[in-house]
Formats: structure tokens, sequence, C-alpha cells
């Protein structure tokens, strides 16, 4: 914006008495100094002397402004900046960047010379850049498109005068996703899958049937379900059918720190080995679990799901790491878990991410080019593989995306896991047809 800024990565180089130079810079030169703060950048002696030196300035020129702290996460305030109105670029950089120009705008008045220091800048930022080359690539996505729903949508009632927790234990056990909806609940199945399960104390009263297209584009106006909702309702049927695919495959839960659930193979159930995958035109082989013998932890692949119907009919898969000391448990240590995702998987580059989620969905789906999800004893959402790809125009050269090495790693090298997919029948109805999507 045409302010000439000091800052170490412009001014300093190597060899310079930094400390000098900067105390020379806040006496001599600053007529605003702005201390980007979060809880790490304050604790540091050095910062703190800084901001000894800057209040000493601030009383001697009679600036209670001179000190403007830029919020970029959570901090305590020192005392000597206690008082300063911080600007906030935790939610927006956008707009605290807006903000500190009206604030220099109105209370630092100093010429402005635009594109001053703007070479500097971008030769800092230009240090490891590599230039974009007008070639197409192919971009793999994490969304897996639905190629296939349901045909309707169903809504049973239960009579009235059932308690609410009757209906709360036959819904949650129920043998086919199904969502609590005012005296009932909205599945896919049809009444003869279910009436077993709920018995003659709760007999199902069929209350309307809706196609599922126009359920997902205009709502169900005669049960007063908005178009908003009847998509949420969709994606939590969708999620329940996924989490007993999982369960069949005999996969494991665990609990993320947020509201997500994580889905990972104890090692007992999936390769012991590298797992072969062909998928469109990636092809490889990856481990999804494995034994660190430098940590002396069992580690394993894992993934949080979430079913989108807009803009594109989709069920999105977030790659998890999952860690256990025996390799059939995971860690109930929220906080051993945190550090080891962030100590284990740290050298992992996204080119060995994406080939461990190509891996296991093979492996999840036997080797064939769709995953079938039951929802009813008929009918299925089918799940096309691989994921979604796009074509960029354009491209940048990553200088071999490969990882360095990897202690926990095996090399490719090593055995590859050699299994049969067992063959499964999956009924006509559910057969996954091409998509144009």
């Amino acid at each position: 914006m045409g302010y000439e800024v000091w800052a170490d990565v412009l001014r300093l180089k190597g060899g310079d008495d930094w400390q000098r130079k900067l105390e020379d810079a806040l006496r001599n030169r600053a007529a605003k100094v702005l201390l980007v703060a979060d809880a790490v950048s304050v604790e540091k002696q050095g910062v703190r002397n800084e901001i000894q030196i800057a209040s000493d300035i601030a009383r001697r020129i009679d600036d209670k402004e001179f000190i403007i702290p830029l919020r970029l996460g959570a901090f305590d305030a020192p005392f000597l900046i206690a008082h300063a109105q911080y600007i906030d670029f935790e939610n927006s950089w956008a707009t605290g960047l807006g903000e500190l120009l009206e604030t220099l705008e109105s209370s630092c008045h100093l010429s402005r010379n635009a594109g001053r220091d703007a070479g500097i800048w971008r030769e800092v930022h230009l240090i490891h850049a590599r230039r974009v080359q007008h070639q197409p690539e192919n971009l793999l996505s994490n969304w897996l498109l639905i190629e296939r729903l349901p045909k309707a949508i169903r809504y049973f009632r239960f009579p009235d005068g059932v308690p609410q927790s009757a209906m709360d234990r036959g819904i949650e056990s129920a043998p086919w996703p199904v969502v609590l909806f005012e005296q009932g609940f909205l599945t896919f199945a049809h009444q003869h899958d279910l009436q077993d399960h709920f018995g003659p104390l709760l007999p199902l009263k069929a209350a309307g049937i809706c196609p599922l297209d126009p359920f997902l584009d205009q709502g169900w106006a005669e049960l007063s379900i908005e178009p908003w909702d009847a998509r949420n309702r969709f994606a939590d049927l969708a999620r329940r059918a996924m989490e007993q695919f999982f369960r069949e495959k005999r996969l494991v839960p665990y609990q993320m720190s947020g509201t997500q659930v994580a889905w990972w193979a104890p090692a007992d159930v999936a390769p012991a080995n590298q797992v072969w995958f062909q998928m469109g035109q990636w092809s490889g082989s990856r481990q999804i679990q494995g034994y660190s013998a430098k940590r002396r932890v069992h580690w394993h692949f894992g993934v949080s799901v979430a079913a989108r119907s807009g803009p594109i009919r989709h069920v999105r898969v977030i790659s998890r790491i999952i860690f256990g000391a025996d390799g059939q448990t995971a860690f109930d240590d929220p906080k051993k878990m945190h550090r080891l995702r962030r100590s284990f998987a740290k050298g992992w580059r996204n080119a060995r991410w994406r080939d461990m989620l190509l891996a296991f969905l093979q492996w999840l789906s036997n080797g064939r080019s769709s995953l079938a999800i039951s929802v009813s004893s008929d009918e299925a959402l089918i799940l096309a593989l691989p994921p979604a790809q796009w074509t960029s125009k354009v491209s940048i050269p990553l200088a071999g995306d490969d990882q360095e090495p990897d202690e926990d790693d095996p090399g490719i090298e090593e055995e590859i896991y050699d299994y049969e997919f067992d063959e499964i029948e999956i009924p006509d109805e559910a057969a996954p047809t091409p998509s144009a999507a």
C-alpha cells in the first residue's frame, strides 16, 4: 500500500548485528509498531524485549497507539500492551487488513510511495516458489460421485401413545438406515424390511412416499420439509448407511475431537503389507496400516465421510490416521493421539495421502469400480470409483512429489499384499450404471 515497512525478513542479511539494527529501527525510524501476536510469539523473550523498547518510545513521544497488536490467534497480552486494542486477523485476514489500513490512514499521517517495497516483498515470497506452466494437469479429489440414488424416501408413523424411549431404541437398532421424524421416521427401506424389527408392539403405518430427486430439490411440502432440511435428512440417512457398511467390513469407529467419526481397520482386518491399486490413471501400492518400531505404536489409515446432495451429488471422504498400542484398540488419550498425528505424518506429502486413500478404497471395494452401500433389501447408494477428478489448464512442477525417507514407511520394493477379492453379487437393481456427472 506504499508504506515503508521494516521487518527482519526484508531488511536483515547474513552477518548483520540484528539486535542493534532492530533497536535502531524501533528507536529512530518507526512511526508505528505492528506486533504480530499469537500464543507463541508473545512468550518469546526477544519479542518481549522489543515490546519494552516500543513501550518506552510510546511514553516518550506520547503516542498511546504506538503499538498496534495484530491478533493471529488467542494470546495473553503482556502487561505493557494490556490496554492496546488489537486488530483481529484470526477470523478473516481480509477484514483485519482492511481495519489495519483504516487505522494507519487515520492515526499515522505518513507519505506513501506505492510499490516502493513491492519488489523486496515479492522476492521474499518467491524464494521457494515454482513457476506455473501452461500445461494441463489432472487433479484427483476426495469426492466419490453418487452414480445412483434410491428411488424414493418413505415416511412411517408409529401409533399414538408410543413412548419416545421405545421409538428411539427401535430407530437406533434398525437393520436399515432410518432417521426420526415427528411421530415416526424417514427411510429408504420398505415396510417389509422393518416390521419384523419393530415387532407387534410398534406396528408401522405407511404415511407417505416421495421420489428422492424431487425431495432433494424441492423438499416434501405435505410434511412441511423444506429443501435444506430434506438435504440434511438425506445426508443423515446416507451417513448411517455408510456406517452400517463399515461395520459389515469390520471397521471400528473412533470419535474425533469434533462431531466427526473416523472409521479404521484393526490389524487383523486390513492387509498387513502394501495394497496394489489401479484407479484410472493412478496406480501403485501403499500400506494402509503398519507398526512404527521407532515410536512403538501401530498406525491405521481411516476415513470420515459426509454425503452432499449439491451442487454435485457426492460423498466426501476425509483421510485420517489412528494410533494404538496393540493394533486392535485406539489410544483413548486425545492429546496423545493429536501429538502423534502432528509428529508422525509431518513429512507425508499429497502424493502419499492420495495413494493411501486409493489403496484403502481398492481394498474396501474388493477391487470393483464402485461401492454399493445398501439402504434397503433391494436398493443401494452407488458410489463411483476412482474419486472424481478434474483437469486444470495449468500446472506447477513439484520437483518430485516424493516424500523424504521415513523410517515408518516401508519401501516400494517390499512385498505387496497379494490377495483375491471376494466375489460379491450385487442385485440387478443396485448394479452401477454409467453416469454423466
